[in-house]
């Protein structure tokens, strides 16, 4: 089952307008970023989610507001429930966003958007993140 979801989410990204902007290989790679650092918050683990974010992140937001940002977007959703890919976007000047529908234990209707730079080093990291409950 999760072969066919890949290659859905991969033909869909082929055929979309993201893709024409943004190399499969750069979309897959940006994506992976952008889940591994949800991972991390959704364990609670803001220190590594800072550490594994953008240069710019690191640069502007020190470690323990960067942590407080994210702990209180997050503080009266509870813990994650679902989390599904709602699309993405080129966002440009190297910058991709992923938006997803996700169901915490407070709340049934939450989009996170998550965006990611292609740094220097030629790796995706976080760059932003947005959490909106409509519930």
């Amino acid at each position: 089952m999760k072969t066919i979801v890949s290659a859905v989410f991969t033909a869909s990204l082929l055929f979309s307008p993201t893709a024409m902007a943004q190399d499969t290989k750069d979309i897959a790679a940006a994506r992976t970023a952008a889940e591994s650092w949800l991972k991390l918050v959704d364990n609670g683990d803001t220190g590594a989610a800072w550490r594994a974010s953008s240069a710019n992140v690191r640069k502007d937001t020190n470690q323990f507001f960067w942590g407080s940002i994210i702990n209180v977007s997050r503080a009266t959703l509870g813990d994650l429930k679902s989390r599904k890919l709602k699309g993405s976007s080129d966002k440009g000047n190297g910058q991709l966003a992923f938006e997803y529908d996700s169901k915490f234990k407070s709340d049934s209707k939450v989009t996170e958007t998550v965006t990611t730079v292609h740094e220097k080093d030629g790796s995706w990291r976080v760059s932003g993140y947005n959490v909106s409950a409509s519930n």
